[in-house]
């Protein structure tokens, strides 16, 4: 019996959990779907997304408001559209949960609630009128996002 299950051209490995009780500990993988599998050559195209309205406000307001040092937001709104709330609107517009990681001094001084409470302020319109649901949140000052990068290299 081999060691190790085969599992061909594995990309964006979710997890790997091991098999209890055993004396050489079997990987398996949790959570992949065919989309993760594929060939060399389909893993070199990426498609080029365009932002939607709402991604857009959000970047824009954020990015003129905080003036920050770096700016990440990935939309998960399709990791969330088989809720009820977002089934009631068809499954929502596309663009209801968002993840942002903002690295600004102008969260220097501020708790991590008071950092949320600012980005919730800044895009009220967004979550009144345009359909903007939620967001996960990192909000870092530039020290401390230097303090978590110099732990990731240790």
């Amino acid at each position: 019996m081999p060691r190790f299950l085969p599992i061909p051209h594995l990309r964006n490995l979710v997890a790997s959990h091991f098999v209890p009780n055993r004396s050489s500990p079997i990987p398996i993988v949790a959570r992949h779907t065919m989309s993760t599998l594929g060939t060399s050559s389909s893993r070199s195209r990426s498609p080029t997304r365009i932002p939607g309205p709402v991604e857009t406000a959000i970047h824009e307001k954020l990015t003129e408001a905080l003036g920050p040092t770096l700016f990440r937001i990935q939309n998960d709104s399709s990791k969330h559209s088989h809720h009820v709330a977002m089934r009631a609107q068809g499954g929502g517009n596309g663009e209801t949960h968002f993840s942002l990681t903002i690295v600004s001094s102008a969260f220097d001084s501020k708790s991590p609630i008071a950092r949320h409470r600012l980005v919730n302020g800044l895009l009220k319109d967004e979550f009144d009128t345009k359909g903007l649901h939620a967001l996960s949140l990192k909000c870092k000052t530039p020290a401390e996002w230097e303090r978590e990068i110099e732990k990731l290299q240790l």
